[in-house]
Parts: structure tokens; sequence; C-alpha cells
């Protein structure tokens, strides 16, 4: 999936089921607002421009730390929980800081 451009995150505890599929992170700072289009997701350094959300991927990021990011920057409905993103993200290597910036 992540050769395709789709990386799923997903906070701790993860469903065994989806560990084995998703980036498992751990929530420092919740998220403070919804997601918008405009906004940054940043893995390690580099950085990508949000520009779709969908109807519930704000709340499963704020209540899961999950959300499904698809960066093939499509600006078309995205799934209810699943955001697109321009640009191409790396793999996150143990570490690697995940950040939402918002947009300008």
């Amino acid at each position: 999936m992540f050769d395709a451009g789709v990386i799923i995150f997903f906070g701790v505890p993860c469903p065994e089921a989806l560990a084995e599929v998703s980036v498992v992170h751990t929530v420092r700072t919740p998220l403070q607002r919804d997601l918008q289009v405009g906004d940054t997701l940043q893995v390690g350094s580099t950085t990508v421009s949000i520009t779709q959300v969908g109807s519930i991927a704000s709340s499963n990021l704020q209540q899961l730390g999950h959300v499904v990011v698809y960066t093939d920057g499509k600006d078309s409905e995205a799934l209810p929980g699943a955001v697109h993103a321009v640009g191409k993200l790396p793999l996150p290597q143990i570490g690697d800081v995940i950040q939402i910036f918002a947009g300008a």
C-alpha cells in the first residue's frame, strides 16, 4: 500500500490486525481542531499539503490517532476516514516526528 501512496496511521493501542499494515504511533499532542484543506502533514523532514479531508477523518485522528493518507493530490471527495495530500511521504522510521500544521 505504501508504494501505491497510501499510509495508514494508527495510535497506540492499535488493533493487532491493523498493526501489520499501519504506522503505529504515540500521540503526544492531541489534534486541537479539525483537519482542513491546506493544512500540512509532516513526517520527519518531509511535508505534504492536504487537498481533501473525509467527514470523520478529524474525529478518528482525535480519538484513535487513526487516519488514512492518500498522497495522490486528488481534491475529489475523500473516503470518510481519509485525507488526500499532494506530495510524497517517506516511510516513517522509528523516532520520526509526525506533525500537522494549520494552513496559511
